[in-house]
């Protein structure tokens, strides 16, 4: 027997059998062989690291890693405290708030006539308004004039009235003693009156234009007119 597995030994390193893959074929498994072995490292290194940022995340949860906030504990959003970037110190100034004087009223006179004709007769109705310069009352000989009292009416605030009918009659009132000079108080008013010396009678129909001019002070001792007409139709 032991001759015999001598000669089989012999016969089998003489005729050895033929491969049974291509040796291609045997390379390129050897190789996958090799990366599938390399493919399972890195998955087991991925592993790993999931488990090492699994840990270290409970590790931030039980230790209180978070910054230092300000606010009321259990409040909603928080307020990182920053330190100061600098030392500029930025400072403004408010101008204070000043009220502008009031704008004195324009001076000035306004006239509205209001006639009533009965038959041939006119009554004449007046309205003055608007803002004068007070005239200074003069007593005697004196030059140096006085404010007029407080209730004096807005007509005799004026230098009186001058007016016409318009058939050649003609008429108007005084402003008495009174004088612009060193005039300077403002009154604005208003007074509507009728004329004194009606009712006006006309002799003939027609139509006749009345007119009525008051003077009154303005500024710098000046004398100002204000004149108003109205059409007045007999029949």
């Amino acid at each position: 027997m032991p001759e015999e597995l001598k000669d089989r030994f012999q016969q089998l390193v003489a005729d050895p059998p033929p491969p049974s893959a291509v040796p291609s074929e045997a390379v390129f498994a050897k190789v996958r062989t090799v990366r599938r072995r390399r493919t399972a490292g890195v998955a087991v290194l991925a592993a790993a690291a999931v488990v090492a940022i699994t840990v270290a995340g409970n590790s931030l949860t039980e230790i209180n890693t978070s910054p230092p906030v300000s606010g009321k504990p259990g409040g909603g959003s928080s307020i990182v405290d920053l330190p100061p970037t600098g030392g500029i110190t930025v400072t403004v100034t408010r101008s204070p708030t000043t009220t502008p004087p009031p704008v004195p009223p324009a001076i000035g006179v306004a006239v509205t006539l209001t006639p009533t004709v009965t038959g041939r007769s006119l009554l004449m109705e007046v309205t003055l308004k608007g803002t004068v310069i007070s005239p200074l009352g003069i007593e005697g000989d004196t030059t140096a004039g006085t404010e007029l009292p407080a209730g004096t009416s807005f007509l005799n605030r004026t230098l009186g009235t001058d007016y016409t009918y318009g058939d050649g009659e003609q008429s108007g009132s005084d402003g008495g003693s009174v004088t612009c000079t060193g005039a300077k108080k403002r009154v604005t008013s208003q007074e509507t009156y009728t004329l004194m010396d009606g009712p006006h009678v006309y002799q003939k129909a027609g139509t006749y234009t009345f007119s009525y001019t008051v003077m009154y002070c303005g500024a710098n001792g000046k004398t100002l007119r204000a004149t108003k007409s109205a059409k007045i139709v007999i029949r």
